[in-house]
């Protein structure tokens, strides 16, 4: 592999919330995939990354659910990847499954000259330094041949020093039976990379890649993989849909920063038909602070983004009527800002998919003559319908 972690990323796909309501879970899904197309060689969301050879690749269902599969006939090295702008202090759990039908005779991680796998799970990290290339912490899980299970080290390949892993299954596993991996990825990066800052992440995730590599060893390989997510969940129990296998879960945890939460969202009028996103955030009096916007909303407007890939959300200040009309106006405007900044900044949302506008005073949704109908005007609402 292995340079190629510093891609151009999706950020709103892999940044959907999905809550897990069987267990009251906090979960970011990475993937699941859900058809066999593969639109620009690659499943939706996902880019293509070819390094050597001819890639091959396609998406197999087994029951109910599709997953990668990946070959590489002796003479390749390729993968797909994507964004995963994560926390993982907040969710360091990363979980996946995976399977592997055949693997490169000889592989060693440990060794330059045969470092081939079957699968591998790459995660990378805000860069340290420039250059970026060299300087993005980078874990790797993979599923080797030779070296040990548990065995973790970094690259040997030039340049490769950011880039470490720990070696999860090799050839004392069966072939052709699904493991599920579950992984305290912050725990790992502590680690693996305690030489850098500490060990404490810089920042949010950047990406993950799937790959699968065998130009060394010249022998072919082949594995399936998918059902990745990241989670809160350190304690309780949880079940994967696929697999129906039990896993040590956790109490949820969503990632925010500290002080007074919002009140739940509400609701305005002309945006309540079906589809429609149409959220309210209140403020207190004069304030533009934006201290936490409630998951069950942050979740709608990412669904929805993710939906309607050519759409976006306007985001409108609004006031009471106490003050002058220019003071309300620019109050307004720095209320929906506020919003799109923490949107932005905590979930990589794209600014160019959020529009703001400031309406003063003007479209009052109660009677400005009360102190009760004053809070209810002094919001941000979240709005669009599809086209």
């Amino acid at each position: 592999m292995k340079r190629s972690l510093l891609f151009p990323f999706f950020p709103l796909l892999a940044a959907l919330l999905f809550f897990c309501a069987a267990v009251e879970a906090a979960v970011i899904p990475v993937t699941k995939f859900r058809s066999a197309d593969l639109p620009g060689g690659a499943p939706p969301g996902w880019a293509l990354e070819k390094k050597t050879g001819a890639p091959s690749l396609k998406i197999s269902k087994e029951g109910d659910n599709y997953y990668l599969h990946l070959r590489s006939q002796g003479n390749s090295s390729f993968g797909v990847r994507t964004s995963a702008r994560v926390n993982v202090k907040d969710f360091p759990i990363l979980s996946w499954r995976w399977k592997v039908e055949k693997m490169p005779v000889g592989g060693d991680v440990r060794k330059k000259t045969a470092d081939d796998q079957a699968l591998q799970v790459y995660i990378a990290f805000k860069e340290t330094g420039f250059p970026a290339a060299l300087n993005t912490p980078v874990v790797g899980y993979i599923w080797d041949n030779e070296a040990p299970k548990g065995w973790s080290g970094r690259s040997t390949q030039i340049g490769g020093d950011k880039m470490r892993y720990i070696v999860l299954r090799n050839k004392t596993d069966k072939i052709g039976q699904w493991y599920t991996e579950r992984r305290n990825l912050y725990e790992d990066y502590k680690k693996l990379f305690g030489d850098i800052n500490g060990g404490e992440p810089l920042g949010v995730t950047t990406g993950l890649q799937i790959h699968i590599n065998t130009q060394r060893t010249r022998t072919p390989a082949e594995g399936l993989i998918g059902e990745i997510y990241f989670s809160s969940e350190t304690k309780d129990v949880v079940v994967t849909e696929a697999a129906k296998e039990k896993m040590v879960a956790a109490t949820p945890v969503l990632s925010s920063p500290r002080g007074k939460a919002l009140p739940v969202a509400g609701f305005d009028d002309d945006f309540n038909r079906p589809g429609c996103v149409n959220i309210r955030i209140a403020f207190d009096t004069n304030s533009t602070q934006v201290d936490a916007i409630p998951k069950s909303s942050v979740q709608t407007i990412m669904e929805y983004l993710v939906k309607h890939p050519e759409n976006t959300l306007v985001i409108t200040g609004h006031t009471d009527s106490v003050g002058s009309d220019a003071f309300n106006l620019e109050l307004s405007r720095r209320r929906a800002q506020s919003v799109k900044q923490y949107l932005v900044e905590q979930y990589a949302i794209d600014e160019h998919r959020l529009i703001i506008l400031g309406a003063g005073e003007s479209r009052p949704i109660a009677d400005n003559d009360t102190p009760e109908g004053q809070a209810q005007n002094r919001r941000v609402t979240i709005q669009d319908c599809p086209r």
